[in-house]
């Protein structure tokens, strides 16, 4: 009787395929032999956790991917997800927010893993109105920042490439592929490369009334996180570019 992929066997095959790899390949990296890879692809062979782990970090999973590979195993899941208010949290979550206060007098935001503003700085308020809305992905393409960003049309496709780039890393995630077809939608009408051929990186230039201010966008993250909400928690720091847009912001910050 040919025996039935299992949940686990799927999953370890689509991601294979989704890396290029053979088995061949797979059981190289995972120190392990290809005709095992073979036999729990296919449903023969039933995994150990210890198996489950070499496989994720040979497939360089993210952490929620992981433990959903665990968990179509049969396994519990290795990595916790705490909120990020939990107590389980609070020194980082410290560390996020003394990020953020000392970044003043610019805007610094902290972003889940689905782009919602989970934490940010004053001067992010007093700079950009967001109308209620939280997730960066919504306000920069059908929200309230899209009309407030002059280069929009030059940075549109670099945000939709960034957006599918992490949707490829989470395959299952619903929400993360809307937020990609979104964007994509709204970028159809923009050129695809950027009209500045001299740009070194591409970050937003704000209109605020007559003025264009011209921003400096840097991510910053945990190193070697093993809570997946810290994995997938970034921080957007933004500087300004140059001296008008430096007294902007010291000017918006009483300064």
């Amino acid at each position: 009787m040919t025996p039935q992929a299992t949940p686990f066997g799927s999953a370890l095959r689509r991601w294979r395929l989704g890396h290029g790899w053979s088995q061949l390949e797979l059981s190289l990296a995972a120190e392990t032999t290809s005709r095992h890879v073979s036999f729990l692809e296919t449903g023969r062979s039933r995994p150990s956790r210890d198996m489950v782990g070499r496989l994720a970090e040979a497939l360089a999973l993210p952490l929620r991917e992981r433990n959903g590979l665990f968990l179509s195993a049969g396994l519990a899941p290795v990595y916790p997800e705490s909120a990020l208010d939990s107590d389980d949290l609070a020194s980082f979550r410290m560390v996020v927010d003394r990020m953020l206060e000392s970044h003043e007098p610019y805007p610094a935001y902290a972003l889940d893993g689905h782009w919602n503003i989970v934490r940010a700085n004053a001067a992010a308020g007093r700079f950009l109105a967001d109308a209620g809305e939280r997730n960066v992905v919504r306000l920069t393409y059908a929200g309230a920042w899209r009309g407030l960003i002059d280069n929009w049309d030059d940075i549109a496709w670099a945000g939709v490439r960034r957006l599918q780039a992490e949707a490829a890393r989470y395959p299952q995630d619903t929400e993360l592929a809307e937020l990609v077809d979104l964007a994509a939608d709204a970028a159809r009408s923009a050129p695809r490369g950027p009209a500045d051929s001299s740009a070194r990186v591409l970050c937003p230039h704000f209109r605020i009334g007559d003025q264009v201010v011209r921003t400096i966008s840097v991510v910053a993250g945990f190193g070697t996180p093993l809570d997946v909400t810290l994995e997938e928690l970034r921080i957007e720091l933004i500087f300004p570019e140059d001296e008008p847009a430096q007294r902007f912001f010291e000017q918006l910050g009483g300064r």
